[in-house]
């Protein structure tokens, strides 16, 4: 018996900010039929770093979002699921640092990353350094 292995597809960063923006019908209802498969398990579809990141500069910097409304898109999007978030737990942990802080969801995702592996931390960022 053949064993049936959904075929994987990485989501861009546009998709995402159409379906969490909902400024384009078009690309909203492409990007949604897309979710409906992920999450009838016809499709796998991953969500990389670089997606997370770029997702989180756009709508700060592209579209002046405060992290206040930036950080619940992301808890919606993690706990997601049908989509498998690349580094999952380190994003979770890393939004926790992120929401309390004044530092990047970068600067927070690497701190996370460092303590999850239990290395050192080398900076010349102060703001980083207070947060160690």
């Amino acid at each position: 018996m053949k064993t049936y292995h959904p075929k994987v597809v990485y989501v861009d960063t546009n998709v995402l900010l159409r379906f969490l923006l909902r400024d384009n019908s078009t690309q909203l209802k492409a990007a949604e039929s897309l979710f409906k498969k992920a999450k009838e398990r016809k499709i796998k579809l991953v969500v990389t770093q670089a997606v997370i990141f770029e997702i989180n500069f756009v709508l700060k910097r592209v579209y002046s979002l405060p992290k206040e409304d930036i950080i619940p898109q992301f808890e919606s999007l993690f706990s997601t699921p049908y989509f498998i978030i690349q580094d999952n737990e380190t994003f979770n942990q890393a939004l926790k640092l992120y929401k309390n802080s004044n530092n990047s969801l970068a600067d927070c995702f690497l701190l996370t990353e460092t303590k999850i592996e239990e290395a050192e931390l080398f900076t010349f960022d102060k703001k980083l350094q207070k947060l160690t």
